[in-house]
């Protein structure tokens, strides 16, 4: 709103102090119309050069880092502005007065021409009487001879106009040939014409067009190339990143490596703690039952299933067998052989018996991806499921107390 403010303000001065110099007078704008005019300058002038002066958006009294060229470049137009306002009115005083001096030259000739005028008008109409009457005399004097005369020339006038009007229709078609063959001349004249110019704008035409595919081959130049340009600077990055990346991934290795290495000492360490903490908890619970009688037997016959790998701790396994003839063994009964063998496995890892798996896996018909789940699957229910290593101790407890009853019978 403030430019078009502005710019109506200054319009608004210099139409009324045009209207007032155009009707005369002494008029001189006072203060006011003074102050208008160049405030609306002044006004169009700052708001023109504000992004220039001020270029960071802060305001300070003296810019500090004013645009020179944008200054000089906003500051042309309300300069002009400012001066043709000033100007306009010694122009417009000078035409008004100029035009007055000529208004009444004009008035004081049309005046003189006037009285002239009207002079020659009354001599004319003397003169114009005076003949009248003379004429009138002549013609009374003349108008008998020339009725005499007139049926003479009658008959010579209707000769001469029959050869007149001859002559007349004679010339006009020869007239009207010329044109013709004039509008022919005039017509291909102009036909070349068109042609010439046609054939100009169509090479033209052809000019700019190769000018406007060269600058679009050189255009799409430049873009290839920036693009070529930008593809090898990333490519040069991604070969920094990969081999970034590459060297914190062997580092990283090494630190997994180093702490796989550290884990898995650490869980042998406690494997053995727990070995030796579960078999000393089994020979007390097998004291407790027995006695020291039967203690003494349990510990023969677990150092005996020491001793053989392949001995009675296997047998202790019932001998379920897989499918037959391709039949699909039961859920139940697949569920209830990985019990088993994971317990089987138990018992060995519970006395410290290395467990017979190739004789394990013919018992179950299975293979060594099989029983190596098995024994995964055995010491991790050890280590985390609640109640099964008691379980195993229990079920170990009740075959030796089997055993130990057939040996008493």
């Amino acid at each position: 709103m403030l430019d078009p403010l502005a710019s109506l303000a200054l319009i608004t001065v210099l139409y009324v102090d045009g209207v007032l110099a155009e009707h005369g007078g002494d008029y001189k704008p006072g203060g006011w119309p003074f102050l208008l005019r160049w405030t609306a300058g002044l006004s169009t002038w700052v708001m023109n050069c504000w992004t220039s002066l001020y270029p960071d958006g802060h305001f300070h009294f003296i810019p500090q880092k004013p645009d020179a060229g944008g200054i000089l470049l906003h500051s042309v137009a309300p300069a002009l502005l400012i001066l043709l306002a000033e100007a306009a009115t010694g122009y417009r005083k000078y035409a008004t007065r100029r035009r007055g001096e000529l208004t009444a030259i004009i008035a004081r000739f049309d005046s003189a021409k006037a009285t002239e005028r009207e002079t020659a008008e009354k001599r004319a109409r003397e003169d114009a009487e005076r003949e009248a009457a003379a004429e009138r005399a002549k013609v009374e004097r003349e108008e008998k001879s020339k009725r005499e005369a007139a049926e003479r020339e009658a008959t010579r006038r209707e000769r001469e106009e029959i050869a007149r009007l001859e002559n007349e229709r004679r010339a006009a078609e020869n007239a009207a040939a010329e044109r013709t063959r004039r509008a022919e001349i005039e017509t291909e004249r102009e036909r070349l014409q068109l042609q010439e110019r046609a054939a100009e704008i169509e090479a033209a035409r052809r000019k700019t067009d190769a000018e406007i595919e060269a600058q679009e081959r050189r255009q799409q130049w430049e873009l290839n190339q920036a693009e070529r340009d930008r593809e090898t600077s990333r490519q040069a990055e991604l070969t920094t990143a990969e081999a970034q990346a590459e060297a914190l991934r062997k580092e990283a290795e090494a630190k997994a490596e180093a702490e796989r290495i550290k884990a898995e000492a650490e869980a042998r360490a406690l494997e053995e703690a727990e070995k030796i903490k579960r078999q000393r908890a089994l020979e007390r619970a097998a004291a407790k039952a027995r006695g020291t009688s039967e203690s003494a037997t349990a510990r023969a016959s677990i150092s005996a299933g020491r001793a053989s790998e392949s001995g009675a701790a296997l047998t202790a396994v019932p001998a379920l067998t897989a499918s037959e003839n391709g039949v699909r063994v039961p859920r139940e009964v697949r569920e209830k052989q990985r019990d088993e063998a994971e317990r089987y496995i138990a018992k060995c890892a519970l006395s410290g018996i290395a467990p017979d798996l190739e004789r394990l896996a013919n018992q179950y018909g299975k293979g060594e991806t099989w029983v190596g789940d098995r024994v995964r699957t055995a010491r991790r229910r050890l280590a985390e499921e609640n109640g099964f290593e008691a379980s195993v101790i229990a079920d170990a407890l009740d075959v030796f107390e089997d055993n130990s009853d057939a040996g008493a019978a």
